[in-house]
């Protein structure tokens, strides 16, 4: 594991590091929250577009088809929507979680380094991975950084002359 990403594994890609996410769930509560939220809106969305379609083509459509037929097309149309809409539901929680995933790991690594400074610890510039979010505000953490770091360094004593 590595001490910058708890949930990640580092391997040498060349000269660079590269990240490699084991787990995506870096803020369990947080993310999930956000993943059902999506979930719904996408859910529910796609299911009033369904109940409008059906509402404008069943009318049609039962004129010209048999009762019996008409009972296995109403159960074909009911299993195989209740089907299509818990794997989209599926689908977007995992989009979700991905989605979240690029917030919540810059937020865990801004509070850490942030808890760090508050503790009088040696901190390092945040680094974000290419496709974060909030990297203006990693930034921002970074120039406070760099101003801790000059004002805990000693005045140099160089051959500057007193007047």
């Amino acid at each position: 594991m590595s001490e910058e990403f708890p949930n990640s594994d580092r391997r040498q890609k060349g000269k660079h590091q590269m990240r490699i996410r084991i787990h995506y769930l870096i803020n369990t509560k947080f993310q999930l929250a956000f993943a059902a939220r999506f979930v719904i809106i996408i859910t529910l969305i796609s299911a009033f577009i369904g109940f409008q379609l059906y509402a404008i083509v069943w009318p049609v459509v039962s004129r010209f088809v048999p009762e019996q037929t008409m009972t296995f097309i109403t159960h074909q149309i009911i299993f195989r929507g209740i089907l299509f809409l818990s794997l989209a539901a599926l689908l977007i929680l995992v989009i979700a979680i991905v989605i979240s995933h690029r917030v919540a790991g810059p937020i865990f690594s801004m509070n850490r380094t942030i808890d760090r400074i508050v503790r009088g610890e040696k901190v390092e510039f945040i680094r974000l991975r290419k496709n974060d979010e909030l990297k203006g505000l990693a930034e921002k953490i970074n120039g406070l950084i760099s101003i801790i770091k000059e004002l805990k360094e000693p005045p140099s004593t160089g051959n500057s002359p007193d007047k």
